[in-house]
């Protein structure tokens, strides 16, 4: 689909609408779709930890964290079985 048969669809789904709180909400979107998004203080100490951790090789690999997944749901269901 082109750009201009793209904004023709748009055109014609937004003439057709009738719901106030829809059209609200998409009025918020495109009157905000220049704000950049701020990443909070208080994450900001988390995402620093996070990248020192990576820094230092403090990381589980995808296949040690199934692993271990794999083991406690093993023994969760082991527990569950006899209880």
């Amino acid at each position: 689909m082109t750009l201009i048969e793209l904004k023709k669809s748009i055109h014609k789904k937004f003439d057709d609408l009738n719901d106030p709180d829809f059209l609200k909400l998409i009025n918020t979107l495109i009157h905000n779709q220049d704000q950049v998004f701020e990443i909070p203080e208080h994450m900001k100490d988390g995402i620093r930890q996070g990248a020192d951790d990576i820094k230092h090789g403090n990381v589980f690999t995808m296949e040690h964290f199934e692993n271990k997944y794999s083991q406690w749901l093993k023994n969760s269901l082991f527990k569950e079985s006899f209880c």
